[in-house]
């Protein structure tokens, strides 16, 4: 019965939450009974492992806060446009979800819900685990639009890492920015550096 279990898990990359669990027929009891005889690992609130699972810092934070995505030097560093490694995690939300005691490990960045699907998509971590991220069309936005929240070398050099990339498309970062209304300021940062 618990091998069932763990065989589960294992086919879910060695990690489950109580919710999938419940939905695969196995009960928060059951989990706990094999938590406590050593077979799998809770790592945090409702979510356990088995040692099948690779750590990754990106896809247990978005597997507990489902409302995010992540942005700015984020997004930029998973999709392999900085070198970078961020000192803390940049993740965009709603306004209505504060997440202030993320502050020690993320800078979180609030939008209305109509722009915060704007722009995500799904990008693999270096575990190869899927979470979601800002394409670098709205990267490019985001960072324009709050240079004063990022180092301005960074912010030059990022954005022209992203307009030389060839999936970079000039069209639909200004269709992003006009969404987002901040047009103007995309459209005066662009004239600048190019």
């Amino acid at each position: 019965m618990y091998k069932n279990i763990i065989d589960i898990i294992n086919k879910n990359d060695g990690i489950i939450t109580s919710k999938e669990a419940q939905e695969k027929g196995i009960s928060r009891t059951m989990l706990k009974k094999v938590n406590d005889l050593g077979l799998i690992e809770r790592i945090s609130q409702g979510v356990y492992t088995t040692d099948k699972f690779i750590y990754d810092e990106y896809y247990l934070f978005q597997l507990k806060h489902k409302n995010t995505v992540f942005s700015y030097n984020t997004a930029l560093y998973l999709q392999e446009k900085t070198e970078r490694t961020p000192n803390k995690m940049d993740i965009t939300t709603t306004k209505n979800n504060s997440l202030a005691y993320c502050k020690d490990i993320a800078n979180v960045y609030r939008v209305n819900q109509n722009i915060l699907e704007l722009g995500k998509i799904k990008v693999k971590t270096s575990t190869g685990k899927t979470v979601n991220a800002y394409n670098l069309e709205r990267t490019v936005c985001d960072i324009i639009n709050n240079k004063a929240n990022i180092d301005i070398e960074t912010a030059n050099k990022a954005i022209k890492n992203c307009i030389k990339s060839k999936e970079f498309n000039a069209n639909k970062m200004f269709e992003y920015a006009k969404k987002m209304k901040v047009y103007e300021k995309v459209k005066i940062y662009m004239e600048a550096i190019i």
